[in-house]
Order: structure tokens, then sequence, then C-alpha cells
């Protein structure tokens, strides 16, 4: 059975961030020794079409970096990243999807939004004025 999907959108939005994403800002800034801006990022991919990925079994990449945890929302799927670093080296890569041991990518030609667009917004906004996570899922 051959494996297609079609991204026709992708979008690189600031959350608000849940008490346990909170944690894992926190636990960043002090691995580092550093600020941190207390921000979620969540990346939409909208799809062509719905993709039932549990029954699919369809793993998700971003360049190289395997996303372990995605979910669904109305017009396609979403991932959320609180390490900014993490972020960091996510950006300009290419969104990729593939079958679990499999060794052919199916490529969508679409990658993650540049690191300007995130800094803009990241000084344009007060972290407490973001909308919830279910905010921007709400379709």
């Amino acid at each position: 059975m051959s494996l297609e999907i079609v991204l026709t959108n992708i979008q690189l939005l600031l959350a608000r961030p849940e008490a346990s994403d909170l944690q894992k800002i926190r636990y960043y800034a002090a691995q580092r020794g550093t600020e941190v801006e207390e921000v979620s990022y969540i990346v939409k991919l909208y799809t062509q079409t719905p993709m039932v990925y549990n029954s699919m079994g369809v793993e998700l990449y971003v360049g190289d970096h395997l996303i372990r945890q995605y979910s669904q929302f109305k017009n396609g799927i979403y991932f959320k990243v609180n390490d900014p670093q993490q972020l960091t080296t996510l950006q300009g890569e290419e969104v990729r999807f593939r079958r679990p041991g499999a060794e052919e990518f199916i490529n969508t030609g679409v990658r993650l939004p540049a690191e300007e667009v995130v800094e803009r917004s990241l000084r344009t906004v007060d972290a407490n004025q973001l909308p919830s996570q279910s905010e921007i899922l709400r379709e």
C-alpha cells in the first residue's frame, strides 16, 4: 500500500505553556544556566486529506529528527516544542514522513518556518497574553 501525504500549509505558532510544559522549560533553563522564554511552540501541519496516523503507523520527521509525539487536529497534525534550542535545529528543515522500519522517506517539500519569524513574534508579544494551546488548535 502506497503512502501519500500532501501538506497544504505549515504554521509555527506561540502558545501559553501548560503546567507540564513550564516544568520542561524551567528544566532546560536550569540545565543551561540561562533564561528561557516561557512559551510553547506549536507546529501545525495542514494535510490535504485527513491522516489516520495511528492506524497508518507513520513516523514524522523534521530534517533527520524524529518527532516522537504528534497529535491530530481538525485540518491535520501538530506537535509541540518547548526547547528553543531544539526549535532552532528544526527551523528551515524539511517535513518528511515514513513508515516505521522503511528506509524511504516521503518528502513534502515543506520546511519549518525560519527563526526570524519566531524572534519577531517574541519581541512583539507578551507571553502572558498568548493564546492557550487549545485555542490555537481550535479550527
